[in-house]
């Protein structure tokens, strides 16, 4: 046999960002082996790919799985039935640790993607202060992190990520952490400190520690959150562009939904927190000196948002059928209550989360539409089908091709697999993937331009995508006719 894959009479649109072209596919010992006519070529198996594109496996440039690799979940099959070949791990300042360990154990137990990991912020601060996290890092406590950067890089991290920083992780000790990154050619990802009120000066902050460290920066799940923010975009792009211009390297990345989805209920302000926090007791929210501020505070925070219709609530636990797919509003209505009660309420419960209807489709399409903007889903392996959750698990990717490209015409063909596939690859310094070019992994994906379409909604998430019947991880078929086969060949990818 001249391959182990042959991929017949498809369009290869190969990652680039060029125009598609009519060839055969070629693949042998897991590279792309030979790209053309390739006539009268044989091969222990065969695709004919007609009127379907032919591509690079998906990048995807913001999950979480490193949450699934902690708790032994390895082989759910929501993100490879996307066409992701590949994820980028440890986002939002959390990942695996040790982290050669870590990485050790995705290829002990094997997963259907390949997995690349970068090295948490809020994960490596805990193991060097324990549970005594409110204070500022010392000059000895920035060497101590730094050092531990270094082991993370040494051990094939890709590079370095922030998220949800505490008011103690001031710029000195960020650009410290990304420092150790930057000599060794890594990236530094950020869920930023703001996507809201203090949106520019969030992207501000980031591009400073672009240039200070120079470092490649990743802004993660870029959004203008809450109808207020809505016409920042303009001035948010022109910061990115202004970067570049003065020649760092910035990127983003979005999933293709105007909903975010959140760890906990997001139905109280922050000071309600942090006065139960130092009272002990939600019945401390109506003590007379707060009670003014806390109404005052909640009364703001919806009207911000847009109102309490906007959250839909959703359960992290067993399944919460009272709740679930419901908004604070229709809870205050079902349980005859203030919005406040309903906070207070949820909190008590425990384990809900919320989903956000708090962002503009035409920023998304904007969004999605920026050169400087890749794909990636804020997702994880879905473990509990009976869980609600939010559909960017299963639909980013392939809803990027459906609504994004052939709907909406937001981008061209071209342009969405280059945003899921090369761009991704580039930035993060993953070079032997990403293009469909000869010599490269054959990590390869086969859709149906004219079909291919996510599924999934809010009210029924755990929903598969069609349209796209192969994909191929490392030369070997991780999903074939449509159906994910049993064995896994994903590996972990070291820097």
């Amino acid at each position: 046999m001249d391959f182990d894959i042959l991929i017949n009479n498809g369009t290869v649109v190969d990652g680039t960002g060029e125009q598609g072209y009519l060839a055969n596919v070629g693949i042998k010992y897991g590279k792309i082996e030979a790209i053309g006519e390739l006539a009268n070529a044989t091969a222990a198996q065969e695709i004919d790919a007609s009127n379907m594109v032919v591509c690079p496996g998906f990048i995807d440039a913001h999950t979480h799985c490193h949450n699934n690799v902690n708790d032994d979940i390895m082989h759910e099959d929501n993100l490879v039935r996307q066409g992701i070949t590949t994820v980028v791990s440890g986002n939002c300042g959390s990942s695996g640790w040790p982290f050669g360990e870590h990485l050790d154990k995705v290829d002990r137990l094997g997963m259907k993607q390949n997995y690349a990991m970068l090295i948490g912020h809020n994960t490596i601060r805990r193991k060097l202060l324990g549970d005594e996290q409110a204070q500022f890092l010392d000059p000895w406590q920035l060497k101590d992190l730094q050092k531990l950067v270094v082991q993370g890089m040494e051990e094939g991290a890709f590079g370095v990520t922030a998220g949800y920083m505490s008011d103690y992780a001031i710029n000195d000790e960020l650009f410290a952490f990304a420092q150790p990154a930057a000599e060794r050619g890594g990236l530094y990802a950020s869920h930023i400190r703001s996507e809201g009120k203090h949106l520019l000066q969030a992207i501000a902050e980031i591009i400073e520690l672009a240039q200070d460290a120079d470092i490649r920066i990743q802004i993660s799940h870029l959004k203008t959150m809450n109808p207020p923010n809505w016409n920042k975009l303009d001035a948010v792009f022109g910061l990115m562009e202004g970067a570049l211009d003065r020649g760092l390297s910035v990127r983003a990345d979005r999933y293709t939904y105007c909903a975010w989805a959140g760890g906990s209920t997001n139905a109280l302000p922050r000071v309600a927190y942090q006065i139960k926090q130092e009272r002990g007791s939600w019945e401390n929210l109506h003590d007379p000196d707060v009670e003014e501020v806390i109404y005052e505070e909640l009364d703001k925070m919806w009207a911000e948002r847009g109102g309490p219709e906007t959250l839909l609530l959703c359960s992290m636990g067993e399944p919460r059928p009272e709740v679930e797919n419901k908004t604070p509003a229709q809870l205050a209505e079902q349980w005859d209550c203030d919005l406040l009660e309903v906070g207070v309420r949820l909190e008590e419960m425990g384990k809900i989360s919320a989903i956000g209807m708090a962002m503009s489709e035409d920023n998304i399409k904007r969004i999605l539409a920026h050169p400087l903007v890749c794909v990636g889903s804020d997702s994880h392996q879905e473990a509990d089908k009976t869980v609600f959750t939010h559909p960017r698990s299963y639909g980013t990717f392939p809803r990027m091709l459906a609504r994004y490209c052939r709907e909406e015409q937001v981008v061209t063909l071209p342009q969405a697999v280059n945003k899921m596939s090369g761009m991704t690859a580039e930035h993060f310094g993953i070079s032997d993937r990403g293009l469909l070019q000869d010599g490269l992994v054959a990590d390869v994906v086969v859709f149906d331009p004219a079909t291919v379409q996510d599924t999934a909604t809010f009210s029924e998430p755990h929903q598969y995508p069609k349209g796209i019947p192969h994909v191929i991880v490392n030369g070997k078929f991780a999903v074939k006719d449509g159906h994910t086969t049993p064995e896994n060949h994903g590996h972990a990818l070291r820097k």
